[in-house]
């Protein structure tokens, strides 16, 4: 009698093969969607992030205020006015040197492109004179003939941030009311997270697990903050002493721009550049204000950050990069400000949550260890983690 087993087990192969494509076509088509459905919703997913950061950042402070009778809500309330505040009276002092920035910006890049002349003509001639030899010393152009170049002008293009769309301002006002809820809320948003867990065992490992992402992402928060503000006052009073005005924006500004991967730096420098070449007549002693600027960011990055910051928290570059150009592509200057912050909380769940080892270890800066003690002690307190 012929076994037909082989003939069975063929139809069924190809629909797990159909079952496996058409599940990857959904997730492609729900991603799609999840991204369409990010860059839709800008307005309110960026408040609402940034507010569960804030929220996240200043609960443990509340919480040690709760222990010594200070009810959340009057706590909350009063970090919230304080930033409020803090943030008005910046804008109100800035907005005078910046005003008078912004409406100086043409003049400047005048300055700017004549100052550099000195360094630019002789590289013109340079490129003239290579240029005539690979012609083979052929007759010039008619000295009648006229070259028109169309060029954007540079300057302003540095100062797109200085005015970008006053919206952000009101996110930045919604964020912090929103927060003052959550923080004012005290332990009612967990409580509903655990209420949501089916099992006893689920209960205590989501417990765990809220404390850890709150402990660990507020001190990392917390910490980068105070690094990014002594950066701030350290360049600002630098360039001061070095003789540029309005030392209080520059600082501002090395303050927000820190908190860009990469790009804030690099555009932070250039703009102290422009700035330098404009206000003193020496290029040489003009370099030394980017200079400056590069050796307090370097010793921030290689020396501050890593002693000061927890090293489980440290994430490669490559990651930094694509989630600094997603979140910027998907939700603008809002987007590239809470990147780091973002993929640092998802660090902290690939900590604690074992179905997330796989983007803990490519997030991490460091290859996961592969000893055997290592991997026994994975499998010992496999069962304890989520």
């Amino acid at each position: 009698m012929p076994d037909d087993t082989p003939n069975a087990a063929a139809p069924q192969g190809e629909h797990r093969i159909l079952l496996r494509r058409g599940v990857f076509l959904l997730g492609g088509i729900f991603a799609v969607a999840v991204v369409h459905l990010m860059v839709a919703a800008r307005e309110f997913l960026v408040p609402v992030v940034v507010a569960i950061l804030i929220a996240i950042t200043f609960r443990p402070i509340i919480g040690w205020l709760a222990l010594r009778g200070v009810a959340p809500p009057l706590s909350a309330f009063t970090l919230a006015v304080a930033m409020m505040l803090s943030g008005l009276v910046a804008g109100y002092m800035l907005s005078g040197p910046l005003t008078d920035w912004i409406a100086a910006a043409p003049s400047t890049q005048r300055a700017f492109v004549e100052k550099m002349k000195m360094v630019t003509e002789p590289l013109q001639r340079v490129a003239q004179i290579t240029e005539t030899i690979k012609s083979g010393g052929s007759e010039p152009a008619a000295e009648g003939a006229q070259k028109v170049v169309v060029s954007e002008p540079a300057i302003p293009a540095l100062l797109w941030f200085a005015t970008y769309p006053a919206g952000y301002m009101f996110m930045f006002v919604g964020a912090v009311v929103l927060s003052l809820f959550l923080m004012a809320s005290g332990n009612l948003v967990y409580e509903r997270i655990i209420h949501a867990m089916p099992t006893l065992s689920d209960k205590k490992k989501a417990l765990r697990l809220l404390h850890a992402v709150e402990r660990e992402v507020s001190g990392y928060l917390f910490t980068l903050t105070a690094i990014n503000a002594a950066v701030g006052v350290a360049v600002g009073t630098g360039l001061s002493l070095l003789g540029l005005s309005n030392g209080l924006l520059w600082g501002l500004l090395v303050f927000v721009l820190n908190f860009i991967p990469y790009a804030g730096p690099l555009a932070g420098a250039a703009l102290v550049a422009v700035s330098a070449i404009v206000t003193f007549d020496s290029l040489g002693y003009a370099l030394l204000a980017p200079a400056l600027y590069a050796l307090v960011v370097t010793i921030e990055n290689q020396l501050v950050s890593p002693f000061v910051l927890s090293r489980r928290l440290e994430i490669n570059s490559v990651s930094i990069l694509l989630a600094f150009a997603f979140f910027a592509w998907v939700w603008g200057i809002g987007g590239i400000i809470v990147s780091v912050p973002l993929l640092v909380t998802l660090r902290v769940f690939a900590l604690h949550v074992d179905r997330l080892k796989v983007v803990g270890d490519f997030l991490a800066e460091t290859s996961p260890a592969l000893s055997g003690e290592d991997t026994a002690s994975t499998a010992g307190k496999g069962s304890a983690q989520v």
